[in-house]
């Protein structure tokens, strides 16, 4: 898959912008370029990337904004931030923002190809393993087979699916299942949790679904298709 992806990038100067075009284009890889996210809209029209590049600073709607809409659009889009912003704050946005890696100016050629290509064979794993399918009407989970859930698990899947970022803080999960925001209602979210981790793999899904956030909440680590 390497040799063919169809890469996106927007980057307002104009010397870089074509210098990573070339690379990537002799690297073998369809490559489209913008300086600005209005422009890259208008690449968008019509087309389907499997990669977005994306610098930070530009002009108007600036690239954590872009992650995060067009993550929103896409789920599978794959989004590399490139940046010469290197604070850690920095990184946590970016990857808040949906940024499947995030790398910093200045980049080798050889680096940034190698990173395209870890992304490449992440979307190969991805697509040898089944659709997951969350139906809201009939509450049930369908991967290679198909489990019963409760009002709650389909509420917290639904909700991480559809945050930019699949993640959420613990207190928005609790909202959500209409409890109080207490250490025990947080210890009961662990314990749904768990459970949720348990059906995934009843349903068929060998990969790891969810992860803690360290004092934060939890986040979904798989694309799910809601009906």
């Amino acid at each position: 898959m390497d040799s063919c992806l169809k890469i996106a990038i927007v980057e307002d100067n104009d010397d870089l912008r074509e210098l990573l075009i070339q690379d990537m284009t002799i690297a073998g890889h369809y490559v489209k370029g913008a300086e600005s996210a209005e422009h890259l809209d208008e690449i968008f029209v019509g087309s389907n990337f499997d990669i977005l590049i994306v610098d930070i600073n530009l002009p108007g709607e600036n690239g954590f904004s872009i992650a995060t809409r067009y993550k929103r659009l896409n789920a599978h889009l794959n989004i590399i931030m490139l940046t010469a912003r290197k604070t850690v704050d920095d990184k946590v946005n970016g990857y808040d923002a949906g940024a499947d890696l995030y790398l910093t100016k200045p980049i080798s050629n050889a680096e940034l190809l190698a990173a395209i290509k870890s992304v490449s064979r992440r979307m190969t794993a991805q697509k040898s393993n089944p659709e997951i399918i969350l139906n809201l009407k009939n509450m049930t989970l369908t991967a290679s087979k198909t489990v019963i859930l409760n009002r709650q698990e389909v509420l917290v899947i639904k909700a991480l699916s559809e945050s930019p970022s699949s993640n959420l803080p613990y207190f928005k999960l609790l909202e959500l299942c209409d409890e109080p925001i207490s250490e025990t209602s947080k210890s009961t979210l662990e314990v749904r949790i768990a459970r949720l981790r348990k059906k995934f793999g009843e349903a068929g899904v060998e990969k790891q679904s969810f992860r803690a956030l360290r004092g934060d909440g939890y986040q979904l680590l798989l694309d799910v298709h809601i009906i």
